[in-house]
């Protein structure tokens, strides 16, 4: 009797100990209203998403987590430093604020699916995640977003990651850094030493090492992403001592960190500072006078310096700074000398960089056609400013020569469309592709273009433009599997069964490179992943690059004669012209 008692008390035990486990995964795993996980700072609360097509696939979504200080005070134009600890339970349901910036650019983005109305503020150092699984022993891939934006604009979370986290099982991470002159103004000392945004990025990949695995990520499998400014920032970090072992590969976006840098800190600091009424003769002086402004003032005297530069051809003010720390020569002499971070690198570009988005807002009446003229004098600006020397008529006319449209070269629309592919591949594609080669010889890159317009990006603009700058970010993260809140032009419910399509392939794509390091190989992936295309790697005897699309296909040799132009023949006649004129 007491054996049959003490059985079936084990028997209850055991159940018991059953109901309690199943309820303790419960309240923390797969409570829809508020799972709660354990951070090195507290305990954070978030809320649980679905996509549209995976109802019965929940996915974690955690909000505004502080990584860092705030970097207000006297911690303002420093590095950052770690974020303090806090008691209870923080609620991450909703967006942390964005960095200072004039929020009449965050009109320019062309976004239908903001979650809330942001607010700015310097206590911005936050991220935010989005997980599949908050199983410790998940050891999903992560991936960790860095936004675009110039680097005076954007935020982490204006662009949602839950569809990318459902559809391939990895973590998404999205940061905010700071901003103009809060993240990159520098006086060239240790005064205000520069790059606080980029190391704002450093501290998050640091706070996702320590914390990640806590959320369903591998600590061991971090990859760094990021478009345009942000996909600069990438190639920073790839080249960058300070984020050595913090992230494990690579992915740039039309962006990298060639000829990206500013040769004239404290000039700009100096002409920042006299605007705002501070005095420039010793640099500690000013930049405690800097501290001491509001974050509005440092806006209005950014808003200032932007005009005034501009005419100079310059757009953006304060940008990163080769400080003998975080940069600490050219990045060129870094990939020549393959002091490297990571073992596998994807980058690449739209095929229309310069098409329409960035063009209409600097050229008057810009998409009604362009004179024979009017190209050799934009041209010529551009030329001026990046070739000082005697050969500038030379590049010019082989410009002209290499990018004419003959059966039609009088026909303004195609002199227009010639001058965007100028200006495209002189921005975003010949440094691209200088990368590419300099990297393949030390690692395995991949490299690609993005021929993909999804039916939102095509709908009110012409259809001669391509695939315009940015318009690969609502394919990467799913945006047509979310149900956004319905916008003024309705554009959020205007994805074609084609975008979708491509979505899950590009998904795809970057989901296999941050789990393997091949852009095609599905080892340990979702079941259900779409079957891609073979991506073949990009090496300096077989530049293979890939064409992104509905159906993606492999090609050699990435506009191989404009290239030599930008990123050899164009280079060496500057050079040799400077060496005559001495």
């Amino acid at each position: 009797m007491l054996k049959r008692r003490t059985a079936r008390g084990v028997r209850m035990y055991l159940l018991v100990l059953i109901a309690l486990c199943l309820g303790a995964v419960s309240s923390n795993l797969s409570d829809d209203v508020s799972p709660v996980v354990t951070t090195a700072s507290g305990k954070v609360r978030g809320t649980v998403q679905y996509t549209n097509d995976l109802p019965d696939k929940p996915v974690y979504t955690f909000k505004g987590i502080p990584y860092a200080a705030p970097p207000v005070g006297d911690l303002r134009f420093r590095a950052p430093q770690p974020a303090a600890p806090w008691e209870g339970v923080r609620d991450a349901t909703e967006l942390g604020p964005y960095c200072p910036q004039d929020e009449a650019m965050l009109k320019a983005f062309d976004i239908t699916h903001v979650y809330q109305q942001p607010t700015t503020n310097e206590d911005c150092l936050t991220l935010n995640i989005e997980t599949p699984s908050l199983q410790k022993n998940a050891i999903l891939p992560v991936l960790l977003w860095i936004h675009g934006g110039g680097l005076f604009a954007g935020a982490g979370g204006m662009w949602p990651y839950a569809s990318l986290a459902a559809h391939q099982d990895v973590v998404v991470v999205t940061i905010n850094y700071r901003l103009g002159p809060l993240g990159f103004l520098s006086t060239g000392d240790e005064n205000a030493p520069g790059n606080f945004g980029l190391l704002d990025q450093v501290q998050a990949m640091r706070w996702v090492q320590e914390n990640i695995r806590n959320f369903g990520g591998d600590p061991d499998r971090v990859t760094i992403f990021g478009t345009s400014a942000g996909g600069a920032s990438v190639c920073y970090h790839v080249v960058s001592p300070l984020s050595k072992g913090l992230f494990h590969r690579a992915i740039s976006q039309s962006g990298v960190c060639i000829d990206s840098h500013n040769p004239k800190p404290l000039e700009r600091a100096e002409l920042f500072a006299e605007d705002l009424g501070c005095d420039t003769e010793d640099t500690a002086s000013m930049v405690t006078c800097l501290r001491q402004k509001s974050s509005d003032d440092l806006l209005a005297g950014h808003r200032s310096l932007q005009m005034k530069l501009r005419r100079q051809g310059v757009l953006f003010p304060f940008v990163p700074v080769i400080d003998g720390t975080y940069i600490p020569c050219d990045p060129k002499d870094i990939l020549d000398k393959c002091q490297l971070n990571v073992a596998q690198y994807l980058l690449g570009v739209n095929d229309h960089e310069f098409g329409f988005r960035m063009p209409s807002g600097a050229i008057p009446n810009f998409g009604q056609g362009m004179t024979e003229e009017e190209f050799i004098f934009r041209v010529g600006m551009l030329v001026r400013k990046l070739y000082p020397t005697s050969k500038q008529d030379d590049i010019i006319a082989a410009l002209r020569e290499e990018y004419s449209y003959y059966d039609n070269a009088d026909d303004p629309m195609a002199i227009q469309y010639q001058f965007t592919q100028v200006y495209g591949d002189q921005f975003m594609v010949a440094p691209t592709v200088f990368v590419a080669e300099k990297y393949a010889g030390h690692g395995q890159v991949y490299l690609y273009e993005n021929r993909y317009v999804s039916s939102v990006a095509s709908a009110g603009r012409p259809d001669w433009v391509g695939c315009d700058h940015t318009d690969e970010l609502p394919i990467i993260s799913g945006l047509a599997f979310l149900d956004m809140p319905p916008s003024d032009d309705q554009r959020s419910n205007m994805y074609s069964n084609k975008d979708k399509k491509t979505s899950l392939d590009m998904m795809a794509y970057w989901a296999n490179f941050a789990r393997t390091g091949n852009p095609s190989d599905d080892t340990g992936g979702p079941a259900d992943s779409p079957t891609v295309p073979e991506w073949p790697q990009y090496t300096p005897g077989n530049p293979a690059y890939m064409k992104l699309d509905v159906t993606s296909s492999s090609d050699v040799g990435l506009k191989p004669e404009k290239m030599e132009l930008w990123n050899d023949v164009f280079p060496k006649l500057a050079a040799s012209s400077d060496r005559n004129e001495l």
